[in-house]
């Protein structure tokens, strides 16, 4: 049987995405087909680092700039028009790539230009309903309807989640009509069946683990380090950051790495005693799936990552604060007295029956 030609192309919005498509595109290979990495910039360089053997291809994609000043909602509203061109711009590299390479399917997470008429295509998002913050919140229901008409042009919509009420997103993919080509695939993470090919390495008391956009990246990282530098708790700041791994000595209890591997940062989050980070979807799936809890600082004006951070605490899964109200103490006091409620398994089936129903969305060869 030929072998099908399935591209995967994860938004690059920092490397989040990019990491939870880990698991799908190694069950792929694993499964004998061929696949080709999309994206851009740090999401592409992380996957080329994870998967050395396959075929690349650069599939530019809009970036939204943000402001110290300015709410990150505001930015990207104003942005919006740039965002649409590039979904149009990414659907008609999209089209003529098809022809040139034989593409069977397309697997995109969250990039909303990457579906076509000629083969089948995949979506992957929890963001089924969009929360709008209240100077805008009359918009909600027609950025909603967009929304949904977008992600009706998938032949498949995967969300990263369960169905049931022990469920990670809430109202973003829950208490709404879905759309009917949606499936709850469970959790994504690449520490899914995950085995270390490394064994433990050094420990550290506090993780500070970085991500999202600048310039908050930069400013989040300042708030934290310059409270831990203050303590004598061993800890380290992960940057995040693709490319060769720096590192300096903050001081003589604080280390700051730009980057570790999977193994690495899987072996120093699960003997972490208290660790911190914005309420990434993707950083969130991963830590429930290494069974860790942590205080989440969601990006400021960021409506997906605030909603997330207090509906988290609400279920007893997570710690959170506002970034201009952290304080260190605070957070050790915190997470000394959590005790974190129990979910049910993380592992399901579900996402096995999704791979194994990609044999009846692809076309025959």
């Amino acid at each position: 049987m030929k072998k099908k030609r399935i591209l995967v192309c994860p938004l690059d919005w920092g490397i989040g995405h990019a990491s939870r498509d880990v698991i799908i595109i190694r069950k792929l290979l694993e499964n004998d087909n061929e696949v080709i990495l999309g994206g851009d910039g740090p999401s592409l360089k992380f996957l080329k680092s994870e998967f050395p053997r396959s075929e690349v291809i650069r599939i530019p994609s809009h970036r939204f700039y943000y402001s110290k000043i300015v709410p990150a909602w505001f930015m990207i509203f104003l942005q919006i028009p740039a965002f649409l061109k590039g979904i149009r711009d990414e659907h008609i590299f999209l089209k003529n790539f098809i022809d040139l390479q034989h593409i069977d399917l397309v697997i995109s997470d969250a990039r909303y230009g990457l579906w076509s008429r000629k083969i089948s295509s995949v979506i992957i998002t929890h963001q089924i309903r969009i929360k709008m913050p209240l100077l805008v919140k009359p918009l909600e229901f027609i950025v909603n309807y967009i929304n949904r008409l977008a992600l009706q042009k998938f032949d498949k919509l995967w969300i990263p989640d369960f169905s049931y009420d022990q469920n990670l997103s809430g109202i973003l993919s829950h208490t709404i009509r879905m759309p009917a080509n949606a499936i709850y695939i469970g959790l994504l993470s690449r520490y899914t069946d995950f085995k270390p090919l490394i064994g433990p390495g050094e420990n550290f008391e506090v993780v500070l683990l970085l991500s999202g956009p600048e310039p908050q990246r930069s400013v989040f990282e300042k708030t934290v380090t310059d409270q831990l530098l203050t303590q004598k708790l061993k800890s380290i700041v992960i940057g995040g950051q693709t490319g060769e791994n720096l590192w300096e000595e903050l001081s003589g209890s604080c280390r700051r790495v730009s980057f570790v591997s999977g193994d690495e940062l899987y072996s120093i989050l699960k003997s972490a005693k208290y660790i911190i980070c914005r309420s990434g979807y993707s950083t969130v799936m991963d830590l429930v799936t290494i069974g860790k809890t942590a205080y989440l600082v969601p990006t400021p004006g960021q409506t997906e990552q605030e909603y997330l951070a207090i509906y988290l605490q609400e279920k007893g899964l997570f710690l959170f604060s506002k970034q201009k109200d952290f304080q260190l103490e605070e957070v050790i006091r915190g997470l000394d007295s959590f005790r974190q409620a129990e979910l049910r398994s993380t592992k399901s089936d579900l996402f096995d029956d999704a791979l194994t129903e990609i044999s009846s969305v692809m076309n025959p060869a």
